[in-house]
């Protein structure tokens, strides 16, 4: 089988490539990325059966070229930082929304080619009850949750009315090697580091479910393989920590005292307060279980960005 995978690049898409090459079935995975700033091009493994290609998901003729060549697509390519989508969110209903239609497009008309759509656990909103699961109503409440959930619907839309093998898989908030320092774990290790506090808006009691991002790129690879067309799976963690929490952990690993680590900012605009996921059904029908604890998973991504100062600099 031949996979094309969409913004590669990325965070998710280099340990996804990673893992796809331990499947003997995969003869091909072609990866497209545009190489903006959060790419990681040195992580792409090296091998034979990994095609790089530069280009953007806005390319309709390119993406049809690359979607002919392939028997799967996994879609990553998308815009996710929540702060710079409220700052100007053009970028965001380009890439997340409009890019996914061309992709969607490209797929109608050739046929026969299986979808998986990686979205987020954002487009649900806030979790003031119980933990999100696959028949959570959509309520997103910042733009970048906005853009993810209209490429949900389209996906939807394309496999109801047009018959595209489309899965869609919603991650909880992810964490591990290669994340660009802009989220929470990865631009906390790196101002602790230079000397400096976390920044933390509001109170720092908004909570989170964290996973892995290896045992994301697992799960992706078995909705992937064994998800049923037309149907959305949570690939979420079983921890759930605030802010606070996470910081404070991250603080004594590199022996920053409490009072240091920490300076409180004016919350953002639109902030969700709480996501948290129930993971059953991607269990039940994936077989698909998280194998890293937190506190596993975190200490190695802090010990490996101090072995790798300054790796999203090029």
């Amino acid at each position: 089988m031949r996979v094309l995978v969409t913004g590669g690049l990325g965070f998710v898409g280099v340990h996804l490539v990673d893992q796809l090459l331990c499947m003997r079935q995969i003869t091909l995975i072609t990866v497209l990325d545009n190489c903006r700033h959060t790419a990681a091009p040195q992580a792409l493994p090296k091998s034979q059966r990994v095609q790089f290609v530069q280009g953007n998901v806005l390319d309709s003729d390119l993406v049809t070229h690359l979607v002919t060549d392939c028997e799967a697509v996994v879609h990553l390519a998308a815009e996710t930082f929540v702060d710079a989508s409220i700052a100007d969110d053009e970028l965001f209903v380009e890439t997340n929304v409009t890019g996914t239609a061309v992709l969607l497009r490209a797929l109608r008309t050739l046929g026969k080619r299986r979808l998986l759509h990686v979205s987020t656990d954002e487009v649900f909103g806030e979790a003031t009850n119980e933990p999100f699961t696959e028949s959570t109503p959509y309520r997103p409440r910042n733009p970048y949750a906005a853009t993810k959930a209209a490429a949900d619907h389209l996906v939807h839309a394309y496999s109801v009315t047009h018959g595209v093998d489309a899965v869609i898989c919603h991650c909880s908030n992810l964490y591990g090697r290669w994340q660009y320092p802009e989220k929470l774990i990865p631009v906390t290790v790196m101002r602790l580091l230079r000397g400096e506090p976390a920044l933390i808006y509001g109170t720092g009691r908004q909570s989170r479910t964290w996973l892995h991002v290896v045992d994301a790129a697992a799960g992706l690879i078995a909705a992937l393989a064994s998800g049923t067309g037309g149907e959305s799976y949570l690939i979420g963690g079983d921890r759930e920590l605030t802010t606070l929490d996470v910081v404070g952990r991250i603080a004594e690993q590199l022996e920053v005292p409490a009072a240091e680590a920490v300076s409180f900012v004016d919350d953002r605009p639109g902030h969700d307060y709480r996501y948290t996921t129930n993971n059953d059904k991607a269990r039940r029908e994936l077989g698909w279980v998280p194998a890293i604890e937190f506190e596993t998973g975190l200490k190695d991504t802090v010990d490996w960005m101090i072995e790798h100062p300054g790796w999203w600099k090029r």
